[in-house]
Parts: C-alpha cells; sequence; structure tokens
C-alpha cells in the first residue's frame, strides 16, 4: 500500500485529475469505527481513499492512498467534482454582493455554476472547486481489500496524531 500525505498526496490526485477532469466525486462521511473523517476522491481512472483527522480546523491533517474504484466509488451527486472557471461578477452575484440580489436569482447564479463544465485550472484563473458532498457513513459499500486500507489509513492517523500531539489518546 502506498499511503501519501500533504504535496504528495495532492500532486498524485491533481496529475490524475489534469488527464481527464471529467466525472470526478469527492465525498466526505464521519468514520464511526475511528472518530475522522473519510473521504473518497475518484475520478474516471483512478480513486483514492482519505483520511481527515477533522474537518473543523483551517489546515487539517490528511493522509491517503491510492486504490482500485471497484466497486465504483463514485458520487450518485447530479453534478460533479472539479474545478470550474468563474467570473469575479459571478461570485458577486452568487453569494449577494453589490445590488444583493434576490434569493431565486442567486440559486439561479449557483445553479448555472454548478451546471457548468469542469476544467483544468491554469495559472492567473479564477476557479470554483467542489462540489465536495458531506454523506453519512459508507462502510457498508466497500471491499475486504478497500477496508484493509481504511483500517491502516486509521492507524497511521493515530501514529501522526499521537506524534504530533503527545497527549493524544
Amino acid at each position: 500500500m502506498k499511503l501519501l500525505s500533504g504535496e504528495g498526496l495532492r500532486k498524485d490526485i491533481l496529475e490524475s485529475y489534469f488527464k481527464n477532469h471529467k466525472e470526478w466525486s469527492f465525498v466526505i462521511s464521519p468514520s464511526p469505527e475511528h472518530g475522522f473523517y473519510d473521504a473518497i476522491v475518484s475520478g474516471p481512472d483512478e480513486a483514492w481513499m482519505l483520511k481527515i483527522d477533522s474537518l473543523f480546523k483551517p489546515v487539517p491533517i490528511v493522509i491517503g492512498s491510492p486504490v482500485e474504484a471497484e466497486p465504483r466509488l463514485k458520487s450518485e451527486n447530479p453534478f460533479p467534482y472539479g474545478y470550474r472557471k468563474v467570473s469575479r461578477e459571478l461570485v458577486l452575484r452568487t453569494l449577494g454582493g453589490e445590488g444583493f440580489p434576490p434569493s431565486d436569482k442567486r440559486l439561479a447564479s449557483f445553479l448555472s455554476l454548478l451546471r457548468s463544465e469542469t476544467v483544468v485550472p491554469e495559472g492567473g484563473g479564477h476557479y470554483a472547486e467542489g462540489p465536495f458532498v458531506l454523506t453519512s457513513s459508507r462502510k457498508d459499500v466497500l471491499s475486504e481489500k478497500q477496508k484493509e486500507i481504511d483500517d491502516q489509513l486509521a492507524s497511521e492517523m493515530h501514529r501522526l496524531l499521537k506524534t504530533r500531539y503527545p497527549a493524544y489518546g
């Protein structure tokens, strides 16, 4: 098993996204067994299982491993995960900036953004990233091999937290 964290993990996932940016999903769920958050990031050709120590801090500890994408680790979300090019005007309209448009217009702007095509980001552009889907626990859909990887990631996350925070239980 290949364990990755930080920049190495980010680089591997982005390289795969850059090769084919269609049909991606990013699903996060609480891990009932370990107290962390689990994430499945999957594209048409590759998938990763991630362990995230917390969703409630600016720079969480994230570790992950590439996994076989069978059974298919895809979200049922009708909007694929990815980067979408946005203009400053669209962001202001969607978030209710100048003139604060009515909520139905903000919703229409937001939906038009979600329906737009995903792209490969380029330097100097403005992009929205997502959607990230938060669901309930998804343990029942993992294969035996994926469950083994999940347990190894949890063990490594416990070790990292114990090293970083000696008082961690």
